[in-house]
């Protein structure tokens, strides 16, 4: 399971990677505008090729035709409710209709999403401010060995009491503080076993991993790094303390994802009945 989710990984960053270069002439908020477009686009491109259209049309129709009849005759209560009733039916029907194409959409388009949010989640660390990291051991690891070593770049410094151990969530802790800004690796561990896990320092727009090992969903959510081997005694690597980040919508700084999804929706909607698309 790790090796496909490895894989899987590799190959949407690189994807990512190679998408945010070509854009990188833009602003993020262009390029995050852009992306919304191009994403309600494929959407509905989509939905068209993998649904069935026809049958949605008709029953868009029979929906309005039982609409039109509620109107028409509200003083007959028997028409108006087998009316409504029959809007309730065709109604399931739709959603019976989108079950197939929503499935077909769920997995790309959520590595998708995954990649925009490794650039708009999260802030880099100031330069000068520090960087919370919680490391989590498995269980039975010495709280005294390996796994409470760290080295560090030249632009980075420690806390000089740490680590800080927690005998109960197994967690060994570092307070790191750079002096440079920059995409630094941080070497945990000794000999064989060795995890690294960049840490990104500075003001710019970067692709940002919070977390490295740990499950499934905080892995594809917010790490671009390979799992953490199962000999290892490394359980899960975060950096806690990134700073969330936001965009402006309509004159708002609200979440990327809020953003994102906003503008896909109205893309969607303009480009609609130009590609002929029944939703």
């Amino acid at each position: 399971m790790n090796a496909i989710q490895d894989f899987i990984t590799r190959l949407s960053v690189w994807l990512g990677d190679l998408a945010f270069t070509l854009l990188g002439f833009l602003s993020p908020v262009v390029i995050l505008w852009f992306l919304s477009a191009v994403f309600g686009v494929l959407m509905l491109l989509v939905w068209r090729y993998t649904s069935n259209q026809d049958a949605i049309a008709d029953v868009r129709r029979k929906i309005a035709a039982h609409l039109l009849a509620t109107r028409l005759f509200k003083d007959n209560l028997s028409v108006t409710f087998r009316a409504q009733r029959l809007i309730v039916f065709h109604a399931l029907r739709l959603l019976v209709y989108s079950v197939r194409p929503v499935l077909i959409m769920t997995g790309p388009f959520l590595l998708i999403m995954v990649q925009i949010g490794l650039r708009y989640e999260f802030r880099p660390i100031p330069v000068g401010k520090v960087a919370n990291i919680s490391v989590t051991l498995k269980p039975g690891s010495d709280m005294n060995g390996p796994g409470c070593k760290l080295r560090l770049p030249p632009a980075l410094r420690r806390d000089p009491i740490d680590p800080m151990r927690a005998e109960y969530p197994r967690t060994v802790d570092w307070r790191i503080t750079a002096s440079k800004a920059g995409n630094h690796t941080l070497v945990f561990g000794d000999g064989e076993d060795r995890v690294v896990m960049p840490l990104t320092v500075g003001d710019g727009f970067e692709r940002i991993s919070s977390i490295r090992g740990g499950g499934f969903w905080d892995r594809l959510l917010y790490s671009a790094e390979p799992s953490i081997p199962e000999s290892s005694i490394f359980e899960s690597i975060r950096i806690i303390n990134y700073d969330a980040r936001s965009t402006p919508l309509f004159g708002y700084d609200v979440h990327w994802l809020v953003t994102f999804l906003i503008l896909s929706l109205v893309f969607a909607l303009l480009f609609k009945p130009i590609l002929k698309v029944h939703i």
